[in-house]
């Protein structure tokens, strides 16, 4: 269910490690406890800071737990740990120039746009580097959280999961290089029919954001032929891993900070 402009912790932010989890819910927490100062300036500030205060500590503890898996893309993550501080930074300085309402729409932009990209994207991506080829396949589950209660979409979403989890699901006796080759084939299809289709439903509507999701969409098939071209380049296992990270990223990354907001736009949500 989408959440639209609200701040909701929901279990399919869950990546497998308690303590990261734990920490991730905790972020959510402090910044859904900020509305209790809407009178109060100073407690509005305080509330701030010990939101930057946490996910500092945070930030430490995540970069020492992807340092002891020895994490190849550790500096990248690092550096996109350093943007998100900063944009919390940035809310603090202009609380002198915006009233209660302004400053919370700035921390809700912060949750639902920076803080759930980072953790289904990038967070996500040290999960799939850690993960087996089993725990790969379990990824790929429909949930009801990912349900958007539009019976097109989320039929077409299902559809995808479908695909995506028989991408591990072969047997490896059987060329599996050749399998997957069919498997990215058959997603690259059916994603591309699906994008049409949601396009042809965001248009009827007048989605405001309607270009803007297209983009993205066609952003998505480039990455899938990319990924396809890499086929030969790779071991299995190698090629396993970036086709999970890849796929997580363009069916529940998408589902939940984009398509979610074709939801939101038909409750009345300004989505500006």
């Amino acid at each position: 269910m989408a959440k639209c402009n609200s701040i909701e912790w929901s279990n399919v932010y869950l990546l497998g490690d308690e303590k990261i989890d734990a920490e991730h819910k905790k972020l959510f927490d402090l910044a859904l406890a900020i509305p209790t100062y809407r009178d109060s300036p100073r407690g509005i500030e305080n509330a701030i800071q010990e939101l930057i205060r946490y996910t500092k500590f945070h930030f430490t503890n995540e970069e020492l737990y992807m340092r002891s898996l020895e994490y190849v893309h550790l500096s990248e993550h690092q550096a996109k740990h350093k943007v998100l501080i900063a944009k919390l930074q940035a809310i603090i300085a202009d609380l002198a120039h915006k009233n209660f309402e302004q400053t919370y729409t700035s921390v809700l932009r912060f949750v639902n746009q920076d803080l759930i990209h980072h953790i289904m994207v990038e967070d996500k991506k040290v999960q799939h580097f850690r993960r087996n080829k089993l725990g790969m396949r379990t990824m790929f589950t429909w949930r009801k959280e990912y349900m958007l209660c539009h019976d097109m979409i989320d039929k077409d979403h299902q559809e995808l999961f479908n695909i995506a989890y028989r991408a591990f699901s072969h047997d490896e006796s059987k060329l599996p290089k050749e399998y997957v080759r069919k498997i990215i084939r058959e997603l690259n299809e059916y994603m591309q029919a699906h994008f049409m289709r949601e396009e042809e439903y965001m248009d009827s509507i007048e989605f405001p954001l309607l270009q803007e999701h297209k983009n993205i969409h066609l952003n998505i098939i480039s990455q899938i032929h990319e990924l396809y071209s890499k086929i030969p380049l790779m071991s299995l296992q190698q090629f396993e891993k970036e086709l999970l990270s890849s796929i997580d990223i363009w069916l529940v990354n998408h589902i939940l900070n984009e398509d979610q907001k074709i939801i939101c736009f038909l409750r009345g949500i300004d989505l500006r």
